[in-house]
């Protein structure tokens, strides 16, 4: 009986095997683009729609709320440290009203630096994509658009020019 069925088991299995359908290969090649920033929607204050994915490489993405008296500090120890940030684009970006927003800019004197923009993004966007975080939460992403470190709430400046 166990001999009957082994032969009839046997080429049924390979039968099947051949019919399986064949691995798929990865497409990913050498030459192509590195982008570890997270897929967060925003809305510049401008009115343009953008995306995190779209921020150039060397940027500092830093998530706040223009009340929060702890992104209050870090704002204003940002500016104060400008030199040092010179070379990435600061990408601040809050669920705040877009008024508010641009207040915050002005009032820690970094709405006309160059390379420090400001954005709005839904709250459930924010959270979709990092989870529950405390403000500010800071995030470094190198010129190759890779991943490099991240602050959560109140960071020294120093400590967090140490990895630019």
């Amino acid at each position: 009986m166990i001999r009957r069925f082994l032969t009839i088991l046997l080429p049924l299995l390979f039968i099947l095997s051949g019919c399986s359908k064949p691995e798929k290969k990865s497409t990913i090649t050498a030459s192509s683009e590195v982008n570890e920033f997270p897929y967060l929607t925003f809305t510049n204050l401008d009115g343009s729609p953008a995306t995190t994915r779209d921020l150039p490489g060397a940027s500092v993405l830093i998530l706040f709320n223009a009340d929060c008296d702890h992104c209050q500090r870090e704002a204003q120890a940002i500016h104060e440290k400008m030199e040092s940030f010179k070379n990435y684009t600061l990408q601040f970006i809050a669920s705040d009203a877009p008024e508010v927003i641009q207040k915050f800019a002005q009032d820690y004197k970094l709405a006309n630096q160059p390379n420090v923009r400001f954005g709005r993004a839904e709250g459930m966007d924010v959270y979709t994509n990092f989870g529950s975080i405390p403000t500010p939460s800071i995030y470094i992403y190198s010129k190759e658009k890779r991943f490099v470190k991240s602050f959560l709430g109140e960071t020294p400046v120093d400590e967090i020019i140490a990895f630019l």
